[in-house]
């Protein structure tokens, strides 16, 4: 009898693989490919070169705007020595991965710091700008001594522990005082995963910038990153409708805005919930039973319209019932938003500007709006060489900001208050609250996380019966 082959199962025509040795831009055609051509992708990719990619790229990303095949084109770029400055403006493109040299468990190198050319150059402002940062660093290396010193004899290392352990816990709690003496000229470096499409929009922003570090650096991630992905980095001109913008509006608040005085003073983290939605509830409710059922929004809605609001509590609660300590809540959470405004130190708002998954408008750092003093500066007696200190920064600022606007900001310390706003889902403020509001945060961006969920609790009191990122215990009050 002729033999009768027995057809493959999903399960093994089933091929999940890692793309490996193609270069960027070839990965990139190899999965545009697959829209157009039946064949598995590593057929597509044995038939494709460089040179054949680049012209792809050059017909449909460069010529046509298919912008998003470029998005498969992945780059991992290491940033060394930029300032903390710069750092926080390459990180605020969204869709990328980021890991940053961090301030709390790395004691900086004083001599690693950005000098501006053009202040540098200047015989009256640059030695002043260089003696301040001198000044800030040496006291940086020398507090930091002391602060573990005092932490060692305040909290000795318990019996039976790992001595390595604790001195690595001691060490981090010095450093997350003594950070704030850092200027944001203080070099770091950071670890970028990034799509040649993000990429090519972060080259124009930082190239567009009033700042020669920021262009600078612009310039040699095109040239870095023109040897994997040539054709998609073709086009990446300074971004001057972007700068052209914001001019714009300066031009008309300047006249109008009123000026607000300077705080010179210690003022805590300030979080307000300036906008929330009416029917919150409601649309959470909707959002939840829409996917279960096969009605439009409107009938949705009007069902749940008819539930009290014990009945729509009860559903959320059932929703959520199953879910473990390390589950993110349902996508339906996203439905609701709410602006909120964060003013805290400039190094809790490093980390709590990692949370891109928001719309997020800053302020430029300034001296206006006072300073945070860590705790750990009082407990060892320095506050008031602190707040000096605070002031040198503040009136190099001042010294600089008069023939170098743009470039004042460097000689401040990461203690100097920023103000931002946040357009956030109520499923990013939970994830937020129950990360950045644990005991093992950082004191100011932790104060910052517990306030926000209490002024979430005052303007929505019933998620406290549902919702519980910092633990069934916490209260409102």
């Amino acid at each position: 009898m002729p033999h009768v082959s027995t057809p493959m199962t999903s399960a093994e025509m089933r091929r999940i693989y890692v793309m490996e040795g193609l270069a960027p831009e070839v990965v990139a055609v190899t999965f545009a490919k697959t829209s157009r051509s039946p064949e598995a992708f590593d057929q597509i990719a044995r038939e494709l070169t460089e040179t054949t990619s680049a012209k792809f790229h050059e017909k449909w990303v460069v010529g046509y705007g298919h912008a998003s095949v470029a998005e498969h084109a992945i780059l991992s770029l290491a940033v060394e020595n930029v300032s903390i400055l710069a750092a926080k403006a390459i990180e605020d493109n969204r869709l990328a991965s980021y890991t940053e040299k961090s301030t709390r468990y790395q004691v900086y190198d004083p001599e690693h710091v950005y000098r501006p050319a053009r202040i540098m150059a200047d015989r009256e402002i640059g030695p002043r700008y260089e003696e301040t940062i001198k000044t800030l660093l040496k006291t940086y290396i020398s507090w930091s001594d002391k602060a573990l010193e005092h932490l060692k004899r305040k909290s000795p290392c318990p019996e039976g522990k790992s001595e390595r352990m604790w001195l690595a816990r001691l060490r981090a709690r010095a450093c997350d005082a003594i950070r704030y003496l850092l200027p944001t000229a203080t070099l770091t470096n950071l670890g970028w995963t990034v799509n040649a499409r993000v990429l090519a929009h972060a080259i124009r922003k930082l190239g567009s910038s009033e700042l020669e570090e920021f262009r600078e650096i612009a310039e040699e991630l095109r040239e870095s990153a023109r040897a994997k992905v040539p054709t998609l980095l073709k086009y990446c001109d300074p971004d001057l409708a972007r700068v052209q913008s914001v001019r714009a509006i300066s031009e008309i608040v300047e006249k109008e805005a009123p000026t607000q005085p300077r705080v010179h003073d210690e003022v805590p983290p300030e979080v307000r919930v300036l906008r929330t939605e009416p029917t919150v509830l409601d649309v959470l409710c909707s959002g939840l039973a829409y996917s279960a059922q096969a009605n439009d929004w409107d009938t949705v809605q009007a069902m749940v319209n008819r539930w009290s609001t014990d009945q729509k509590i009860d559903a959320i609660r059932r929703a959520l019932a199953h879910l473990g300590p390390h589950d993110p809540l349902p996508r339906a959470f996203e439905h609701c938003h709410y602006l909120v405004e964060i003013t805290i130190d400039y190094g809790a708002w490093r980390d709590i500007q990692r949370h891109r998954m928001a719309t997020q408008t800053a302020q430029e750092l300034t001296p206006e709006l006072g300073i945070t003093v860590p705790a750990l500066i009082d407990e060892l007696g320095l506050r008031q060489e602190f707040v000096d200190l605070s002031s040198l920064s503040a009136e190099t600022y001042d010294a600089v900001a008069q023939r170098y606007p743009a470039e004042a900001v460097y000689p401040l310390m990461l203690a100097f208050r920023k103000r931002s706003l946040f357009d956030w889902n109520l499923r990013e403020i939970y994830h937020f609250v129950k990360l950045r509001g644990s005991s093992k945060g950082h004191d100011a961006y932790r104060r910052a996380a517990i306030d926000l969920w209490r002024e979430m609790l005052t303007v929505e009191p019933w998620m406290g019966e549902v919702l519980f990122p910092l633990g069934e215990d916490f209260q409102a009050g």
